[in-house]
C-alpha cells in the first residue's frame, strides 16, 4: 500500500508541474518602427520633348492639309539632326471648331509630337529645327536616366542606413539595445529633375541654349526591431 500510494503522489506532482508549463503567459516581444529616406542625383542621358504643330482654317480640309504638311516637315526636320525614327511619335491628334461666338468659327487641327532625344546636347538643335519648320509649341519638356537601376540601389542603401541611424539613437536613449529586424517595407520610390533649361551662353550663339541639370532618385522605407 505505501508504494501504491508514492506513485500516486509522484503522478499528481508531473500534473501539476505541466499545468504551471502549459499556462505560463507567452513573454510580449518590444519592437520599435522607424522610417528612413534616401536619395541619389545623377546626370541626366535622356530628353524627353513634345512639340505642338497647330493650323486653322475656315475649311476643316484645308487645316487637316496645312497641318499634315507642317508635321511631316517637323518631323523630317528632327530626323536630319539625328533623331532616329522610332523615338518620333504623334502622342495627340484633334480637331474642333470654334463655337464661342453666334456664328461657326474656324476650325482648328492640333498634332502633339513627341520626341525622345538620347543624345541631349543636340536637343537646342532639335528644338530650333523642330520651330524653323512648323511647331509652334513646345508643351513638355523633361529629362530622364535610361539606367535608373544603379541609383535606386543606392538610394534603397542609404535609406535603410537612415532608418538604422534613427533606430538606435531612440533604442539607445530609451536605454534599449537594438535586435534583429522584424519587418522591412519600401513606402515607393520617385524620380525628379532639376532643370536648368535656358542658360545664357555666347552672344554668337544660334542654337537654343539647353544645359541639363540633375535627376534625384528618392525612396523610403519603415523598418521594425526588436529591441532587447
Amino acid at each position: 500500500m505505501k508504494k501504491c500510494f508514492l506513485g500516486i503522489s509522484f503522478v499528481v506532482s508531473i500534473l501539476i508541474c505541466s499545468s504551471c508549463t502549459i499556462n505560463k503567459p507567452v513573454e510580449q516581444v518590444k519592437t520599435i518602427t522607424v522610417s528612413g529616406s534616401g536619395s541619389v542625383s545623377v546626370k541626366p542621358d535622356l530628353v524627353h520633348l513634345k512639340f505642338l504643330v497647330k493650323t486653322s482654317d475656315w475649311n476643316v480640309s484645308n487645316a487637316v492639309e496645312k497641318n499634315a504638311q507642317n508635321s511631316a516637315n517637323v518631323i523630317a526636320a528632327i530626323k536630319e539632326v539625328g533623331v532616329d525614327n522610332e523615338d518620333i511619335s504623334t502622342s495627340d491628334y484633334r480637331i474642333s471648331q470654334d463655337n464661342s461666338k453666334d456664328y461657326p468659327g474656324k476650325y482648328t487641327v492640333t498634332n502633339s509630337i513627341t520626341v525622345l532625344v538620347r543624345n541631349i546636347e543636340k536637343t537646342g538643335n532639335v528644338i530650333d529645327e523642330a520651330v524653323k519648320n512648323g511647331a509652334n509649341g513646345l508643351t513638355s519638356f523633361e529629362y530622364s536616366v535610361s539606367d535608373t537601376a544603379t541609383a535606386l540601389r543606392q538610394a534603397r542603401t542609404l535609406a535603410v542606413q537612415d532608418a538604422q541611424d534613427a533606430a538606435a539613437l531612440l533604442a539607445g536613449a530609451s536605454g534599449c539595445i537594438l535586435g534583429n529586424v522584424m519587418d522591412i517595407q519600401e513606402n515607393g520610390h520617385s524620380s525628379y529633375a532639376n532643370t536648368r533649361m535656358l542658360k545664357a551662353v555666347a552672344f554668337d550663339s544660334t542654337t537654343t541654349p539647353i544645359e541639363a541639370g540633375t535627376v534625384t532618385i528618392s525612396t523610403s522605407v519603415s523598418i521594425t526591431y526588436a529591441l532587447q
